[in-house]
């Protein structure tokens, strides 16, 4: 290509922080599937206009617009360009802007990138129509959230949903806004998680209940990790969950960027799962978590990606733990707790215990046992999680 011979077009000239683009990229960069029967969802589209530069990318179930506030634009426009090329590009600059300008070079469009450590010219998608993205909805129930706490309902519920997809409903996040509670809840069978925030907010008029897709939330957590501001705002309509916040510096000011996710929802109805929860156990133990936690740890180095299984035998002051599986090797930690029932030996899933006990957030973990092959219960002031126990030879 011989840059002299490189017309700038009269479309798509814009000049904004280098920083400012990488973080919107990133954001939508997370959406573009790694394949797809669709080759044009691999690219990104940067529309520049009305003083806005909207990034925009989707795997045809989630899309995801992230909008740039901080930015010049000589000419509006929009090109398609290759998701990946222009992230590495960016990452690796230590350019503090980056201008941009489409240009043509014997009728073949180029997006050339300028940065003061360098200078690149990405070809362009011309020929095809990127999908439509839908936007935040204007009217209907809008929730808000603050994005710390959404985050942390997320983390204490995600792990537990169906990864073996044995289930569609199963495969993803129940949500719900009833009675001053908002509701997130997961659960494979095997293990159950439940995260409640309380508010007046949410109880409005019309319930809202809905199955959101496990990979939405992992994106969703993903954007609430990249230093999220304010309230995060929540929105079904039309078997669509919408999701807007804003990340970056600037508390929603000039510095931010504001990003808005949709995502089909799975269809279905959600078990009825409070009923295995609304009681209290027969009996308690309760054991310092990071003590507990640190027992289980050690006792899995003993088991298998085949046996995951661990024993704890519970006295009054002392929970013997030791694995189920000797096979690779056997453990027998000592931890002191309080229970408040006769000797008992109950099997658990090390893996499932670890997962519960890492997103606790309490001091104490008081579990709650229901007598033989009854799930047994862990509950914090905003947090419940029950795990089934596992069948023990005799």
């Amino acid at each position: 290509m011989n840059e002299e011979s490189l017309t700038i077009e009269r479309t798509f000239q814009i000049r904004c922080p280098r920083e400012d683009l990488l973080l919107a990229l990133q954001a939508a960069d997370a959406v573009v599937p790694n394949n797809s029967a669709n080759p044009i969802v691999n690219n990104l589209k940067l529309q520049a206009a009305d003083h806005l530069l909207e990034v925009s990318a989707t795997d045809t179930q989630v899309g995801l617009r992230a909008i740039v506030r901080r930015i010049e634009i000589d000419a509006d426009g929009q090109v398609i360009i290759p998701a990946r090329q222009l992230v590495s590009i960016l990452k690796e600059s230590s350019s503090t802007d980056v201008n941009m300008h489409l240009m043509s070079d014997d009728g073949q469009q180029f997006l050339q990138i300028k940065l003061s450590d360098g200078d690149y010219n990405l070809p362009i998608i011309a020929s095809e129509t990127f999908p439509t993205i839908s936007h935040f909805p204007d009217s209907g129930t809008i929730l808000k959230v603050p994005a710390q706490t959404l985050e942390q309902m997320i983390k204490r519920t995600s792990f537990a949903v169906d990864r073996d997809r044995t289930s569609a409903v199963l495969s993803g996040v129940y949500l719900a806004a009833r009675d001053g509670e908002l509701i997130l809840a997961a659960t494979d069978g095997k293990i159950l998680a439940e995260a409640v925030d309380k508010s007046e907010q949410y109880g409005g008029d019309e319930e809202l209940q809905a199955i959101i897709p496990a990979i939405t939330v992992n994106h969703v957590n993903r954007i609430l990790s990249s230093n999220a501001k304010n309230d995060v705002e929540l929105s079904v309509q039309k078997k669509i969950v919408f999701i807007r916040s804003t990340i970056g510096g600037g508390d929603g000011g000039s510095g931010s960027i504001q990003i808005e996710l949709s995502s089909r929802l799975v269809e279905g109805s959600y078990p009825a799962y409070r009923n295995a929860i609304s009681t209290s156990g027969q009996s308690k133990v309760t054991f310092k978590t990071k003590d507990l936690l640190s027992g289980v740890r050690r006792t899995a180095l003993m088991t298998s990606a085949a046996s995951r299984g661990i024993v704890v035998q519970l006295e009054a002051s002392q929970a013997i733990l030791s694995n189920l599986n000797h096979t690779t090797g056997s453990a027998r930690i000592p931890i002191n707790c309080s229970f408040d029932g006769g000797d008992e030996r109950i099997g658990m899933n090390a893996g499932y215990l670890s997962e519960v006990l890492k997103v606790l957030g309490t001091d104490d973990c008081t579990i709650e046992l229901n007598g033989p092959g009854k799930g047994l219960i862990i509950r914090s002031d905003d947090s419940c999680f029950l795990i089934m126990p596992i069948t023990l030879p005799n």
